[in-house]
C-alpha cells in the first residue's frame, strides 16, 4: 500500500504539471507522514547526506566546463571542422551535427549542455538550407542523447556513487557504445536524407579542411586529454572534471580569447543553475529511493523476476523493455537514482557484469530525453527549430529504432562495454 500511495501521488502531481524534483519530494515525504513516525527532521539528514559526496562534485564542474566551452567558441570550431569533413555527403549539415555532438559529449557530460549548445549552432543552420524543422530537431535531439553515454557522464557518476563501483571504468564502459550510437545515427541521417531530398555542401579543398581542424585543435584534444588521463590512471573521475574546467578556461580566454573575464558571471550562473537542477532532482530522489529500500522493493522485484524466468537473456529483454518505459515517464537523473538500488540487486542475482549492466542501464533511460511525454531534449530542439511537434515526432522514429537497436546490441554483447573498463588497472 505504501508503493501505491507514493506512486499514486507522484502520478497525480505530474499530471497537474508540478516540475519533476517537487513531484518526487512532495510525494516522498507525503507518503512517509501518512504511513510512518518519520519527522522531517529525520528526512533532512539523509537528503544532506546524499549530496555530501565528493563523487558527486564532478557534477557541478563538468556542468561548468561544458558552459564554458559553449561562451568560448568551442562549439562553433567544431561544427565548422565537422562541416569540412563530412558537409559533402548526402545530408551533410546533420552528419556535422551527430560528429560535433558526439565530439562534445567528451566534454560536458550532460545530454541538456551538449543538446543546448550544438542544436543552437546547427539547427538554425539545417532549417536556413532547407531541412524540415521537425527532422533537424528530432535529428539534433538524439545526437545530443550521446552526451551522457561517451565519458565523462552524469549519469555513470551518480550510479558509481550509490552503487560502489570505479566511475572511471563505468566512463569507460560507455565510451565504444556511444560511438556505435553516433555510426548508427549517421547511417539513418544518410538514409533519411536520400528519402528527403536533403541538399549537401560543397567539397572543402584539403587546405580548408586542414585549415578547420588547426582551428578545432584544442576542442578536439579536451576529450582526448579527459578520457586518456582516466584511462591512464592520472587522475580520478572527479579530478578530470577540475582538469576540463582548468583547461576549457585557458582555450577558451587564452588561445581562442572568445570568452572575456566580464562574461565568466553568466557562465557561472547557466552552470550553477543547471548543477542545482541536477542535485535537486537527485537530493529529492534519494528519499523516493530511501522508502523503496525500506519496504524491501528491489528485493520482491528481484525475487519475481528470478521467478519468471531464469534465462538470464529474456530477463535483459524484460530490463530494456520496463527501462525504456520508465524513462518516458520519469527524468533521467530521477530514474537513475530512484531504481538503481532495485536493478544493481537484479544485476548481482543474474550474474551480470557490473559495468556492461549499467552501459545498458545508462543508456535505456537516456532514451527518455528524446520521447514524450518528458523528453527533456526534444523539448529542446522542438524550442530551438520552432517546429511543430506533431512533425518531430514523425520524423524520430527511425532514429529512435535505431537507438533500441543500439541498446539490444550492447545488452546481448556485453564485450563492447567491457573492453577498455578491462584495460583499466
Amino acid at each position: 500500500m505504501t508503493l501505491f500511495l507514493m506512486f499514486g501521488i507522484l502520478f497525480v502531481l505530474l499530471v497537474l504539471r508540478m516540475p519533476v524534483a517537487f513531484a518526487i519530494g512532495v510525494s516522498s515525504i507525503a507518503t512517509l507522514f501518512l504511513t510512518t513516525d518519520v519527522t522531517l527532521a529525520q528526512v533532512m539528514p539523509r537528503i544532506v547526506n546524499t549530496l555530501n559526496s565528493f563523487t558527486f562534485l564532478a557534477i557541478p564542474f563538468f556542468m561548468l566546463a561544458g558552459s564554458i566551452m559553449e561562451h568560448g567558441g568551442i562549439s562553433t570550431r567544431l561544427v565548422r571542422f565537422a562541416n569540412s569533413l563530412l558537409g559533402h555527403i548526402k545530408g551533410g549539415l546533420g552528419h556535422a551535427t551527430i560528429f560535433t555532438s558526439t565530439t562534445f559529449a567528451g566534454i560536458s557530460g550532460s545530454a541538456s549542455a551538449d543538446t543546448s549548445a550544438v542544436g543552437s549552432v546547427m539547427i538554425p543552420s539545417m532549417v536556413s538550407r532547407g531541412y524540415p524543422r521537425g527532422y533537424a530537431a528530432a535529428l539534433t535531439a538524439c545526437a545530443g542523447a550521446i552526451g551522457p553515454i561517451i565519458p565523462p557522464s552524469i549519469i555513470m557518476i551518480i550510479y558509481g556513487s550509490l552503487t560502489g563501483l570505479s566511475i572511471s571504468k563505468l566512463f569507460l564502459a560507455g565510451a565504444l557504445p556511444g560511438l556505435v550510437m553516433a555510426a548508427g545515427l549517421l547511417v539513418i541521417n544518410y538514409i533519411g536524407a536520400v528519402r528527403h531530398h536533403l541538399p549537401y555542401e560543397k567539397r572543402a579543398s584539403l587546405k580548408e579542411v586542414w585549415q578547420s581542424f588547426l582551428s578545432a585543435f584544442w576542442a578536439l584534444l579536451a576529450p582526448v586529454i579527459i578520457l586518456g588521463g582516466i584511462l591512464f590512471g592520472i587522475f580520478t573521475a572527479t579530478e578530470a572534471s577540475v582538469v576540463a574546467v582548468v583547461y576549457s578556461l585557458i582555450v577558451s580566454i587564452f588561445i581562442y580569447k572568445e570568452l572575456k573575464i566580464k562574461d565568466l558571471y553568466k557562465v557561472l550562473i547557466q552552470s550553477t543553475h543547471t548543477s542545482v537542477m541536477v542535485l535537486f532532482i537527485a537530493a529529492t530522489a534519494s528519499i523516493f529511493g530511501w522508502i523503496l529500500a525500506n519496504e524491501q522493493i528491489p528485493l520482491q522485484i528481484s525475487t519475481w523476476l528470478s521467478d519468471f524466468t531464469g534465462n538470464p537473456y529474456l530477463l535483459m529483454l524484460l530490463i530494456v523493455i520496463m527501462l525504456l518505459v520508465i524513462g518516458c515517464v520519469i527524468e533521467t537523473i530521477a530514474a537513475t537514482i530512484i531504481f538503481i538500488p532495485v536493478l544493481s540487486v537484479i544485476a548481482e542475482t543474474a550474474g551480470y557484469d557490473p559495468f556492461h549492466f549499467a552501459t545498458v542501464v545508462a543508456i535505456c533511460l537516456i532514451v527518455g530525453g528524446v520521447t514524450p511525454p518528458v523528453g527533456v531534449l526534444l523539448f529542446i530542439t522542438n524550442g530551438i527549430a520552432e517546429a511543430n511537434f506533431k512533425d518531430t515526432l514523425r520524423y524520430l522514429w527511425p532514429f529512435f529504432t535505431l537507438i533500441v537497436i543500439v541498446i539490444l546490441f550492447v545488452a546481448y554483447a556485453p564485450n563492447v562495454s567491457t573492453f577498455l573498463p578491462s584495460l583499466l588497472h
